[in-house]
């Protein structure tokens, strides 16, 4: 064996196929077409989201992190942080903390810390740059020990490498709500893409387009209209 390898093993920095088979205890998403496809979201465990911005990838978490009794921890976000839109998808403003961290180390670092801690439910992280494969097992391996759940946030031209995560979706905007393809999952196959409806948590997602001042018999939808 060679002792490099075997001192990354017993640092537990080396990610082996057969830690696929242990199971994770999952929780509810609050989407019923998100829930029946995948049995919930990871508890303890990563998540990535590659999603354009601004398109209801933030709705998409909301319903389940409203369940949370421990805090949001946001790490990097590319935008400022509309706290009444947070507020009006259920989450408590005293369990919302935001890190603006001066490097892409600092905010590794402090997105480690955060989910190691036991302080927080979940961990959400802005990626810019490529993940490093021993980055994000000492990722999983904190969010394992704090239980709590990371989403890594990534554009989707952004190249990933296969990664220790738990679960990666690929986002794209949808008439009424968020298109899902499911990419690659820890206990199962990819799944071929599907529609999160958001219309009833948000009605005004669906907008009639009006035609010579009057409203059409069948009104259509804007695409992504009105999502975060």
């Amino acid at each position: 064996m060679n002792p490099d390898l075997e001192q990354l093993k017993q640092r537990r920095l080396v990610w082996r196929g057969r830690d696929a088979a242990r199971p994770l205890e999952a929780r509810a998403s609050g989407w019923p077409e998100l829930d029946d496809r995948l049995g919930g979201l990871p508890g303890a465990g990563v998540v990535m989201i590659q999603t354009p911005p601004g398109i209801g990838e933030l709705r998409l978490l909301w319903p389940s992190m409203e369940q949370q009794s421990r805090l949001t921890v946001l790490i990097a976000p590319p935008y400022r942080i509309g706290v009444e839109a947070w507020l009006g998808g259920g989450v408590a403003q005293e369990k919302l903390l935001v890190v603006h961290p001066d490097s892409t180390q600092a905010a590794l670092w402090a997105t480690e810390q955060s989910l190691k801690s036991g302080s927080c439910d979940s961990s959400c992280l802005w990626l810019t740059q490529r993940l490093q494969t021993i980055q994000a097992r000492r990722l999983q391996l904190a969010a394992r020990a704090g239980q709590a759940t990371l989403f890594l946030f990534a554009p989707p031209a952004l190249d990933l490498p296969q990664l220790p995560i738990d679960l990666h979706l690929v986002l794209s905007p949808a008439a009424q709500g968020v298109r899902v393809e499911v990419r690659r999952r820890r206990q199962g196959r990819p799944l071929a893409p599907f529609t999160v409806i958001m219309t009833e948590h948000w009605p005004e997602l669906t907008r009639p387009q009006v035609h010579s001042g009057r409203a059409p018999s069948n009104p259509q939808v804007q695409p992504g209209a009105g999502a975060i």
